[in-house]
Formats: C-alpha cells, structure tokens, sequence
C-alpha cells in the first residue's frame, strides 16, 4: 500500500502551484486537515476498508515556499492482518523556479519503509534531481520540468483565463518515480456563493467562507513521464478555489478510489518580506 501513500502525497503536492499571466492567481498560505474515507471499490481489488487522516500546510517563506504534508492510513482487505500506513512529506521550493528540496519518509506498521531525500535545481538546459537518500542517484529532468508550487500557480491562473486543458511535465519529490506528465481538465467555473464546499464533520468558519470564492472542477491524471503507458498510474479529481485550497478530492487507483474531505482549515499570515 506504500505506492498508495505516496500517490496520495504527490497528488497533493502537484494539486498546490508560478507563472506570470494576465489574471495573476492570489494564493493564501494554509493549514488543511483532510478525513480520508474509502469512496470506491472495483475489480479484483481485496480492500475492503480504508480510513484516514492528512495535514497539509503551505506557507509563504519570502523567497520560496514550503509544504509540509502528513498522512495516516488504515486499510483492511479480505486476506491479511490490517495495515497502518505512515507518510511525511516536506519541501522548499523557491520563487525564481531554480531550486526545489524534498524530503519524503514512510512507515509500515510503524516500521521504517522508505526515504526520499535530495534537491532538484533548474537552468537554461534543463533539471536534474540529486538524491542524498538513497544515495548517489540522480534523475534527469527534462525541460519545462514544472515542481509542485509552480504547477498550482499555473492550474489556477489556467482556470482563471477561462483554459480548460493543460498539459505539464512535474516532479513532486516522493520518489525515484515521482516525475509525470500531468494532464489537467478544468471544468466550468463555480461562481462565488453558488454551491457550498463540502467539509466532514461540524461546521469551520474557514472552510465555510471559501464558498464565497470562485472554483473550478479539476481532473488531473498522473502518466509516467516517457513511458508511453495508455493507462494513467493514478487520476485525482477535486474542486480548486481560486486561493489555491483544494476542496474534497477523490485519488482513484482503478481498482479502488479514496475520497478526502476538509474537515478544519486555517488561513495562516502571509509574512512581511
């Protein structure tokens, strides 16, 4: 289940982004906690249960920006003992798009699984990614290479000049694999006031006020980068408020989907640089 986790952590990664355009996006640095629920199962699959908890936090750090992300999982499936997974994720990525560092840690079961540590940087010929865990690897990147803060920034500014493709190379950090070509659907845009964001639990001021806020309908698939494969590794769709929080998301793996919902959220300071 540890491809699981880290699709999860790299989705939401990818779903926070820099790019200048006519309608600049206005991001609010944020802390989001998430209740993770099965939503659907399909197949073969033996998951017969699937609970949950993500923090994620992105914040302004004046010349870059940083997320820092947990998640917790329960699954139960039809042969085997249940599973408790654990993932931390965090990163800096700075403002001129040159340099991107990352961390990524697992545990099974409260075991050490994996661990993903190094720094990617950027320039005129191109990215390349420099592991310091495991050691001595390297991952070429090719141009246009976008991290995950750059990417938001990009989907938000798309939906706000009406876009309703757009196709990105992005690295996310979690892993030897984390870099894909990420293609995004941007349905028609939700008016401020119109449809109240879905939220588990009692009601938060905080989420309660994104409602007055314009958002899109976001499909995301997430294709191996170079690999040619038909099939995407993972597709995630959410709704995407125009000050960059993502509202209920669903992950869908093919055999099943898991569904995340805000449960708290806080709009943190942005500060004086």
């Amino acid at each position: 289940m540890s491809a699981v986790g880290r699709g999860l952590t790299g989705a939401l990664a990818v779903a926070l982004g820099w790019a200048v355009a006519a309608d600049a996006a206005e991001l609010s640095p944020h802390r989001a906690l998430y209740e993770i629920e099965l939503a659907t199962v399909r197949g073969s699959s033996d998951i017969t249960a699937l609970s949950g908890r993500m923090v994620l936090e992105w914040a302004d750090a004046c010349d870059g920006w940083t997320v820092n992300q947990k998640v917790k999982m329960q699954f139960a499936s039809r042969e085997g003992p249940e599973l408790e997974n654990e993932f931390s994720f965090s990163s800096f990525e700075s403002k001129n798009g040159d340099n991107f560092h990352f961390t990524m840690r697992s545990l099974a079961n409260g075991n050490p699984f994996e661990e993903f540590v190094g720094v990617a940087s950027r320039g005129a010929a191109g990215a390349v990614a420099r592991f310091s865990e495991p050691p001595d690897e390297t991952l070429a990147l090719p141009l246009g290479t976008l991290f995950p803060t750059e990417h938001l920034y990009v989907l938000v500014e798309s939906a706000l000049a009406g876009e309703e493709w757009i196709g990105k190379i992005v690295f996310s950090g979690t892993g030897l694999d984390s870099l894909h070509e990420v293609t995004a659907f941007i349905g028609d845009e939700i008016p401020a006031g119109t449809k109240t964001v879905r939220m588990a639990g009692e009601g938060d001021e905080a989420i309660l006020a994104l409602t007055g806020l314009r958002s899109w309908p976001v499909s995301m698939a997430y294709f191996p980068y170079d690999q040619q494969d038909a099939e995407p590794e993972f597709e995630m769709a959410y709704r995407l408020m125009e000050n960059g929080v993502a509202g209920a998301l669903v992950l869908d793996y093919g055999d099943f989907a898991m569904r995340a919902t805000l449960a708290r959220l806080e709009i943190l300071p942005v500060p004086d640089c």
